[in-house]
Order: structure tokens, then sequence, then C-alpha cells
């Protein structure tokens, strides 16, 4: 039997053909579930697609990583789900459910495409889990790949063809229950533990004289000397992270160097470390006039990366990406070649929204540039406790508002600002 046999009639065309041996409320659909031409070109010729032996996204890699932003991860959809179409004829929807849905592309998830999107999901942000993990258990919706006509209901043929969506759903339900597990494990595994492990030797902790100061006036002085950094807490943004804009997969445009030409920075120019000052802060270092053509983001994280702060610092001619996650950043001290940023370091455990508790382990920071022919262009590096270094505490400086301050990075490393 050929592929084009195993195809059913559509419901509408049947009623056509059946013409006055069918009653009258049967002959028209009802209104707002019509299937358009288009629709129904496509069906028809849906199945004649067939399968290689191999699947398209088998060998589909993500790299390990912070979660996407909502568009970000919307974006991955949509290339995953082109590539698992082949050359099928596809209709364009904005959003990627939709997307689905319209192209009845659910129906193309095997063994194979399952493992590929779990893969994808462990970047996803929890609404986007949320939303795929529902839709691929088949949702609330008895009608989950669009409305049915009157008649389509009322055909056996239909009916056979519900039986056999059925268990496709049941399939699918079994990699929405995957989806989620995995992620939980990943986010707030530790949380849901009967006894959670205690992080607390390898959060990041203020001294214990600057958590006992008395900052009096928030707008006065704060009593202590420049900003001298602990060498355990210092970082070169050394870590190159490039994907190049353009079409296809984003492994295959991910670039290992790139010219020195490109980036207004050059690679572990810029150097960063924490200190505490009315709270938790950044600082940084680098070359005369690098704090005015960048754009610094800086991640409070638990171990798992789960971000606790996030905040963002773009200067009037550094301007940052576009749609790049983060809330303003207050510049507590800025000059030239030095910049020290506020963020907030919780001291001790975290009680997580989600359920559990965390520690403020570690802190991503990153140069992000916007630059022409690049998706992502940025260097980054990461400030945490050395595994065996107990004793680490984040040290103090002190100063008040509009005083010029030295920031001593070590190694030569310093820069000065102005308090803010």
């Amino acid at each position: 039997m050929s592929d084009e046999d195993d195809i059913l009639p559509e419901p509408d065309d049947t009623v056509e053909e059946a013409g006055d041996h069918i009653r009258p409320e049967q002959r028209l659909p009802e209104a707002g579930t019509e299937v358009s031409a288009e629709m129904r070109t496509r069906r028809g010729s849906f199945f004649r697609a067939r399968r290689e032996g191999t699947s398209p996204v088998a060998d589909l890699e993500v790299e390990a990583g912070p979660l996407w932003s909502e568009r970000e991860a919307e974006r991955q959809i949509r290339m995953f789900l082109v590539r698992i179409a082949g050359e099928r004829t596809l209709a364009h929807r904005d959003d990627p459910i939709d997307f689905a849905r319209e192209n009845d592309l659910l129906l193309l998830f095997g063994p194979d495409e399952e493992e590929a999107f779990a893969k994808l999901a462990l970047r996803f942000p929890e609404e986007t889990v949320g939303k795929w993990a529902s839709l691929l258990a088949g949702g609330d919706r008895t009608e989950a790949f669009g409305p049915r006509s009157r008649a389509e209901r009322r055909d056996e043929a239909s009916i056979e063809q519900s039986i056999k969506l059925g268990v496709r759903k049941r399939a699918l339900s079994v990699l929405g229950l995957v989806l989620v597990a995995v992620i939980g494990y990943l986010v707030v595994g530790r949380a849901l533990e009967e006894a959670p492990v205690d992080r607390s030797d390898r959060a990041l902790r203020f001294a214990e004289t600057s958590q006992n100061r008395d900052l009096g006036d928030p707008d006065g002085p704060v009593t202590g000397g420049s900003p001298v950094a602990e060498p355990l807490l210092v970082v070169d943004l050394d870590r190159l992270v490039a994907v190049a804009a353009g079409d296809g997969t984003v492994d295959d445009r991910i670039r290992l160097r790139v010219d020195d030409t490109v980036l207004p920075v050059p690679s572990g120019g810029v150097t960063a470390s924490v200190f505490e000052h009315r709270g938790g802060q950044v600082a940084l270092v680098g070359p005369e006039g690098w704090v005015d053509e960048t754009c610094v983001r800086a991640s409070v994280v638990t171990e798992v990366l789960r971000p606790l702060d996030v905040v963002l610092f773009g200067s009037s001619n550094g301007s940052c990406p576009v749609d790049l996650a983060g809330r303003p950043a207050r510049a507590t001290c800025q000059g030239t070649d030095a910049l020290i940023l506020e963020v907030d370091i919780p001291q001790g455990e975290v009680d997580l929204v989600e359920g559990g508790i965390g520690w403020a382990e570690g802190i991503r920071i990153s140069l992000e540039f916007a630059a022409p022919g690049w998706e992502v262009l940025s260097l980054r590096g990461t400030i945490t406790v050395p595994s065996g270094a107990e004793a680490v505490a984040i040290p103090s400086f002190g100063g008040t508002p509009g005083d010029e301050i030295t920031v001593d990075l070590g190694e030569g490393r310093t820069g000065t600002c102005k308090l803010g």
C-alpha cells in the first residue's frame, strides 16, 4: 500500500462528495472551523515526505550555559522545528507554538526528536518549559491540533485518526514529564532533597568587620580605606564567546577566535573582583577608555547557575545588545579605566521562589559587544571561592561621595574612579 493510500480523506471533502445523502446540518462546517485550501493541501502531502534513516536533529549539540531569554528560546525552538520539517511546505507563524500547530509538526516528534528537544529544554526559561511540556502532553484541549468540523467529528475515519493521535499524545506526555524532571533536577534539585547540602562554605561572604560597620547616613561617608582586592577573588575576563550572525545552527556559527580588531577590549585586558561598600560591589579595571566602549553584565548565581541578581551597565557610547536581560546597574564608582557596580550578594542561604534554598556561590561577569556581523560577542569570567579556601571573605572599602579612589586588583592592575 502506498503512502498516498494511507491518507484519510478530508472530512470536508467527504461531505462534498456525499451530496444529498448527507443531512443539511452536516453539509456546512461550524463557523470558524473551516479548513483552508492551503492547510488542506499541506495536510494532503504531509506524510508523502519520507523520513530518512537518521533524524535531522540527531547530531544536535547544545552548549552548556545559563538559561536563555524567552526570545532566544523561541528562536532556538523555531530553528529546531524547521530542521525536523525538512522539505515540507510550511506556513509562517511568529509564535513557535502556533507555528508547530499550524504545520502539524508535533506529529514528527519521534524518540530521536524527543531526545534532541530535551537537550534544548535544559536552557529554556521556566515559563517556556511549562508551555511546551503542556503542549507536548496534549494540553487540556481535546482538539490540540486545531478545531474540527461537525462532519469530521462524526466521520468514522476521523474517529480512527483520533485513536492514533491519542497514542502519539501519550508518548509525548512522557516527554513532557521528562523535560520537567530534568529542569527541576538541574535548577532546584538540591532544594528538593530531604537534607539539602550546606554550601555556606563555598558562598561569597562579607568579612565580619564589614557586616558590623555602622554605615550611618546612606549618603554620608563610609569608613575604610581604598579597594584592595582579595587575590583569590580576582578574575581576568578572557573567555571568548562568539557566535557569527547568519543562517544555520548555532554550533556551525560558533567561533573560537576572532580578529583582534573586532573586540574593542583585548581578551584578558579587563580584570574583575568583588568588594563590600554599602552592600555587594563588582569592581572592574582595564585599559584607558574601556568603560566608554563596552556593556557590562554581572550575575550573582548559585552552584547550578540559578541567578539571584543580574545587573546591566551600558555607557552612553557602549550600548548593550538588544534583549540582553538584567536590571539597570547603579555605578558606585566610575572612571575611564575603572568601574564599580552595585550588586545584591545575599548572605547565607536564600529561599528560592520556586522552592528550596540556595547560596550566592559565584559572580559571572561579561563584557558584551554589539558588533556588525555578530549575534553574540563577549568576554567573560566567573568569580568563585576556590575549593578548600573556606576562610576567604569579601574585603570592604570606604570613602565619601565625590572622592576619587584608586582600585587595586593586584599585579599592577589599578585604576581610578569617582565615588557617586
